[in-house]
C-alpha cells in the first residue's frame, strides 16, 4: 500500500476543456447571485439573512449543494467567522463567501463590500492592498511555475502596501485546487513546490484581517492556460459593490 496523493493530483489537477467550461459556468452563476444579493442588502438586515439570500439566488440559477459564510464587521476579522449573527449597520463591511455545485463541480467566490455608505479611506486602502496581492499572485500563474511562488508574490505585495508579509494579516494559504471537491490539491501555499500545468484550477483568495474591526477577502477562481492564466467571471472593481 502506498500514498495515492500523487495519483489523485495527476488525475484531478489538470482539468479538461469540458470541465473548465462547467467550472466557469458555476463560478459565473455564483458571481451573478452575489450581485443580486448585494442589490437587496441594506442596514438592519442580519448577516444570516444575507447568507440565506445567497443560497436562494444560487439555487434559482441552477446550482445545488449551496453553502455560505456570511460575516459582517468584526466577524469577518476571522477568516472562517466567529458564529455571531450580526445586524448590518450603515458602513458595515460585509464579507460573503459562497458557492455551490453544477454537474458535480464546485464554485467558490468571496466578495467584500460596504453596506449603505461609501467605503472609508481605511477600507479602500485595505481593499487596494488585497487586490494588489491578488494581481501579484495571478501574474505568477503559468505552466512550469511553482505553486508556492504565487503565495509568496501575494505576501510581498501586501508588504509593499504596508501590511505584514507573513501570516499576521493574511493568516491562511493563498488558495487551493478546486473541481469535484471544493478543496483539492495542488495548493497555493508557500511550502508547495508543485509545478503548474495547463488546466489546473485554483481559488485565489488573498485577504487582510483586522481583529475587532473587519476582514476583507477577494476570491476568484483562476486556471492555468498554455501560456499564462485566465480567470472565471469578472474581477471585483472595488469595495463599493461586488
Amino acid at each position: 500500500v502506498g500514498d495515492g496523493a500523487g495519483i489523485a493530483r495527476a488525475l484531478r489537477g489538470a482539468k479538461t476543456d469540458r470541465e473548465i467550461e462547467i467550472l466557469r459556468s458555476a463560478q459565473e452563476r455564483t458571481q451573478a447571485a452575489i450581485r443580486a444579493v448585494y442589490e437587496v442588502t441594506e442596514p438592519g438586515m442580519r448577516s444570516s439573512e444575507v447568507g440565506g439570500l445567497a443560497h436562494f439566488a444560487q439555487r434559482e440559477l441552477g446550482l445545488t449543494g449551496t453553502w455560505d459564510l456570511s460575516l459582517a464587521g468584526p466577524s469577518g476579522a476571522f477568516p472562517h467567522g466567529d458564529e455571531v449573527d450580526r445586524e448590518l449597520e450603515t458602513g458595515s463591511v460585509m464579507l460573503l463567501d459562497t458557492g455551490g455545485r453544477l454537474h458535480g463541480y464546485c464554485s467558490d467566490t468571496t466578495r467584500t463590500w460596504v453596506v449603505g455608505a461609501p467605503p472609508s479611506d481605511e477600507v479602500q486602502r485595505v481593499w487596494d492592498a488585497v487586490r494588489a496581492a491578488q494581481l501579484a499572485g495571478y501574474e505568477c500563474m503559468k505552466p512550469g511555475a511553482r505553486t508556492g511562488d504565487a503565495d509568496a508574490a501575494a505576501r510581498a505585495a501586501l508588504e509593499r502596501a504596508g501590511f505584514d508579509g507573513g501570516y499576521e494579516h493574511l493568516s491562511h494559504r493563498l488558495g487551493h485546487g478546486i473541481g469535484v471537491e471544493i478543496h483539492e490539491p495542488p495548493y497555493l501555499d508557500g511550502g508547495s513546490d508543485v509545478e503548474m500545468e495547463p488546466g489546473m484550477c485554483f481559488t485565489h483568495e488573498p485577504g487582510i484581517y483586522l481583529p475587532g474591526r473587519f476582514g476583507l477577502r477577494i476570491e476568484d477562481i483562476c486556471y492555468v492556460t498554455e501560456d499564462g492564466a485566465d480567470h472565471f467571471g469578472q474581477w471585483q472593481e472595488g469595495p463599493a459593490a461586488p
